[in-house]
């Protein structure tokens, strides 16, 4: 029975209760239990304006372990273990968790939308997640869990940048080149117009003292690399290209933009015929289309490849976009602005 007294805490982590008899005491753990878990708001409009206040609240009562002789034999600080758990589904099959050492979370509005975008949830459109609490004691123990709350959410566009310091924005200390995740998370993208060998670097700000700078990897010219070992990135070859960056695989990739051409009904659907020529003064892709038949609108078509399709609508265009359509046959002078990877656009004169 010695044995047992003095592994006695691995019982307490292991059961519910446990008792030991060979001093004549009996030791009861209680505590462990399922929580009750509270929102301070069921739906949640999240916008930049409300991006840096208090939004969401979660508040639980994941209940206090104890036990009958805990001076004499006490309990690990760590021992009782509470988990917040959101998915977009109410099996939660597919759980994101968040481990908690206090009773409560609170969330500003980037931080909610940060975790909504993470979680798949489509900007500008309301979405259910569902929370609840997870509580465990032991690997061996079945975890306990509280009510779900139900929260609508509904994420907005959170924009972030990647500067290019160097020969493409014309120095090390200019930071007029730019890719930019549309949605916060990492993933960058741009279109460049670069000479061979021209250098850069990716930067979080537009500073060499602050945020983050990533270079190549002495390795690997598409590795990013954010160590003091990093070299400049460069470019083998001159051209116009689309650019990717993600700093959560620290890759970087680049595809050469060979051509861009406006497609449609009027010209069934040809890919050489109505070609478009690139202005490097003015950054725009332009030409001149005779559109007599606007019956599904025009498309304009990167590569000869049907998967580099823009589309789009009120000027705005994006790779997957819609047929962009054509109210009335003429000739028109179609021009498509890539220079701002925020926003691509396009007019029709």
């Amino acid at each position: 029975m010695k044995t047992i007294n003095k592994y006695i805490f691995l019982f307490l982590l292991a059961i519910m209760a446990a008792s030991c008899n060979s001093d004549g005491d009996e030791v009861v753990l209680s505590g462990f239990q399922e929580g009750e878990l509270k929102a301070t708001a069921s739906e949640v409009v999240l916008t930049n304006d409300n991006s840096g206040k208090l939004v969401l609240s979660f508040m639980w009562n994941a209940g206090e372990l104890a036990n009958t002789y805990s001076q004499k034999y006490g309990l690990p600080a760590d021992a009782l273990k509470t988990t917040l758990q959101f998915d977009t589904q109410s099996s939660f099959a597919s759980a994101k968790d968040v481990v908690e050492t206090a009773s409560a979370k609170s969330y500003t509005g980037k931080a909610l939308n940060s975790l909504a975008l993470s979680m798949g949830l489509e900007t500008a459109q309301a979405a259910k997640l569902y929370v609840r609490m997870k509580s465990t004691i032991a690997a061996n123990v079945d975890p306990l869990y509280s009510n779900v709350v139900e929260v609508t959410v509904t994420p907005y566009e959170e924009i972030a940048f990647l500067y290019m310091p160097g020969d493409l924005s014309g120095g090390w200390d200019k930071y007029t080149t730019r890719l930019c995740s549309r949605n916060g998370n990492g993933e960058y993208e741009g279109f460049v117009n670069a000479k061979e060998w021209n250098n850069f670097k990716f930067t979080t700000e537009m500073s060499s003292t602050s945020g983050v700078t990533y270079g190549s990897n002495p390795n690997d010219l598409y590795t990013l690399d954010d160590s003091s070992a990093q070299w400049n990135i460069w470019f083998e070859e001159g051209g116009y290209f689309l650019l990717k960056a993600n700093t959560n695989t620290m890759k970087w990739s680049k595809t050469k933009i060979t051509a861009f051409a406006v497609t449609g009904e009027f010209n069934a659907w040809s890919l050489a015929t109505d070609v478009m020529t690139y202005d490097a003064v003015n950054q725009v892709w332009k030409v001149t289309c005779n559109i007599s038949n606007t019956l599904y609108g025009i498309q304009i078509i990167a590569n000869n490849d049907w998967n580099s399709k823009y589309g789009g609508s009120n000027g705005e265009i994006t790779l997957g976009g819609a047929n962009i359509e054509i109210a009335t046959p003429g000739t028109y002078t179609i021009t498509m602005n890539l220079s701002n990877p925020e926003k691509y656009t396009y007019t029709i004169e």
